[in-house]
């Protein structure tokens, strides 16, 4: 686990040592065991390192083809011993026993689609071909690790950070309006867009070339979820070897491992596999001081029945008004996700045992856990952020806003479409049923924009590593594709998943509702406004561009007065004026450095 970045600079200016070290400095959080670099030319491109894999051996960056070809990578490959087996009896030579190594030598023998279709693992990585003179960048197929690019003439940068991306002084770092428009209604930036006009971040499955002579820029998907036309029956046998095949692999690591367990059956599943493999091992949970949103008794109770050393903790109101600036300064863009600053807290908690912890995120989107997939498909509209009146996403998931009051706090005048999102909506019609539609919408904009940012950041912040076992290729087709009554019935959700599940966990977890990280956050949110003023003071202050921010402090004090019904919007505003605030002044903090 790492992050990477790189420069091509062909203007002139320097693509050295002035702008990488400061860059590199930037992402110590994401990588703090050391460093690797290689520079050529224009070319310049750099790394932090979290040691996971070959503490001592896994230096990046690794090379193949006698030094020209040259690989870096944030992540983990899941499969690189089976990789490396068919490298070597192809009679490529290893010099480590790190996974980075893998997609040098497999880089070399299958070509960059080669390789990419091999893969199982959580990667973003870069590979210079230097007899090709061209730059390859990727990302892993379902978007666990996050790849952010700019490109403007003789100027190209990539990073596993907005921020130093944004901070080149030739990046465009105006909001997009489109986004804001998003954020509003979703509380996250779905797509291939960012926040900022002048920088897009790689699709999951999705990987660009640049040709270093010409700087021509072409980008192709390598990995689109397969969609049955004919969805399969369920079989429990099956779906259980999967589990424990990928909860093998993600537990390999030369360094502790643990489990996020919060009570629910998803992680509970994965820490009841894990202990089979991995006896007394760690599981974390978080409570809340407020009874009516604590479950941790549920933890507790799994905890218990598999044997693992359980470690509990409290997130109460004052750690809220505390740890929300630090959450915002540690994302890449706004996320209104409120689960943000409890995961926060848990990974701080969870590094102080361990440097790896498995999640139980994806398991609601691959196999059918959220109540509005039951729902009508003549209710669902057929755009991302719904229609006037109809705060639903095309997936069914409840919008924030309606795409009439969003567009009001917004100033943005284009239609709420672009070419990402006419793609989403041409695949996703081709689902065999509504259930299928739903649960592919969310896999690729809810999942990878949203959840998986929370994971990715919220681990990262302190040099933690997340690994999600249900983001196995082979699990997430096969969840994808069941029938309908394999995924809800009689409103019971994820049914194959629970039936897998029922042997190996304390019965008293499968009979309560889905519960998730639901927060007291009415009087949390009277809480911050007592302490940094009433919300038209308070919005007033951000100078966020294109954000109407008299009205949405008139919207916030409605809410406030009315108790807060809409919980969720006020929560996302909050968070992106502390994101603004916090990236505004870590970008040119950074711009400083490399001036």
């Amino acid at each position: 686990m790492c992050g990477i970045l790189g420069i091509v600079d062909k203007e002139g200016g320097s693509a050295r040592e002035a702008v990488l070290q400061p860059m590199l400095d930037a992402i110590h959080h994401r990588g703090p065991d050391g460093q690797g670099t290689y520079e050529e030319g224009p070319v310049a491109m750099g790394m932090r390192r979290l040691s996971i894999i070959d503490i001592d051996g896994g230096r990046q960056p690794f090379f193949s083809r006698g030094g020209r070809v040259i690989a870096f990578q944030n992540g983990e490959i899941y499969n690189f011993k089976a990789l490396r087996r068919e490298l070597e009896e192809r009679g490529y030579t290893f010099t480590s026993t790190c996974d980075t190594e893998v997609l040098a030598h497999g880089y070399d023998a299958w070509g960059i689609r080669g390789l990419l279709n091999r893969l199982d693992g959580m990667f973003a990585l870069a590979i210079l071909d230097r007899d090709e003179s061209a730059l390859y960048i990727a990302r892993d197929r379902f978007g666990e690790k996050p790849l952010y690019y700019a490109h403007s003439g003789n100027r190209f940068a990539y990073s596993s950070t907005l921020a130093t991306v944004v901070a080149h002084g030739w990046v465009n770092g105006d909001i997009d309006t489109l986004s804001l428009h998003r954020y509003l209604s979703l509380h996250y930036v779905p797509g291939d867009r960012t926040i900022f006009l002048g920088v897009s971040k790689l699709l999951p499955g999705q990987a660009l070339r640049l040709g270093i002579d010409s700087m021509r820029l072409d980008t192709f998907l390598y990995y689109i979820p397969f969609l049955a036309a004919e969805p399969h029956a369920p079989s429990e046998k099956r779906l259980s070897e999967l589990l424990d095949e990928s909860i093998v692999t993600r537990l390999a690591a030369d360094v502790p491992v643990g489990v996020f367990l919060s009570g629910g059956v998803d992680s509970s599943l994965v820490a009841a596999m894990s202990a089979r493999h991995h006896s007394g091992i760690n599981t974390f949970s978080i409570g809340f001081d407020s009874a009516g949103h604590d479950e941790s008794q549920y933890a507790k109770a799994v905890a218990k029945h598999i044997g693992s050393r359980h470690h509990h903790f409290i997130f109460d109101q004052d750690r809220f008004n505390d740890l929300l600036p630090q959450v915002a300064a540690y994302l890449d863009e706004p996320l209104g996700d409120q689960a943000c600053l409890p995961t926060y807290w848990l990974c701080q908690e969870a590094r102080k045992v361990v440097t790896v912890a498995l999640s139980g995120e994806a398991a609601d989107e691959v196999f059918g856990g959220y109540s509005y997939y039951d729902v009508p498909a003549a209710s669902r509209p057929g755009s991302l952020l719904g229609e006037p009146g109809n705060a639903t996403s095309i997936s069914g998931f409840p919008l924030l806003l309606d795409v009439t009051q969003s567009k009001a706090l917004a100033d943005h005048r284009g239609g709420s479409e672009d070419e990402w999102e006419a793609g989403l909506a041409g695949w996703l019609n081709t689902a065999a049923d509504p259930v299928m539609k739903s649960m592919a919408a969310d896999l690729t904009t809810w999942l990878p924009d949203n959840l998986l940012v929370k994971l990715d950041r919220m681990c990262m912040a302190h040099s933690l590593e997340g690994r999600a076992p249900y983001l196995n290729r082979e699990i997430v087709e096969y969840g994808l594709n069941l029938r309908p009554s394999g995924k809800i019935s009689e409103n019971v959700f994820k049914v194959t998943l629970r039936k897998v599940a029922e042997p190996l966990l304390p019965k008293g977890i499968f009979d309560r509702p889905k519960q998730g990280f639901v927060l007291p956050m009415e009087k949390w949110l009277a809480s911050w406004f007592e302490e940094y003023g009433s919300p038209k003071y308070y919005f007033a202050q951000a100078g966020i561009p294109h954000l109407d921010t008299k009205s949405l402090g008139i919207f916030c004090e409605d809410q406030q007065r009315m108790g807060m019904p809409n919980q969720r919007a006020v929560f996302s505003a909050i968070m992106l004026c502390e994101w603004y605030t916090a990236f505004s002044r870590k970008t040119a903090q950074l711009r400083d450095a490399v001036a």
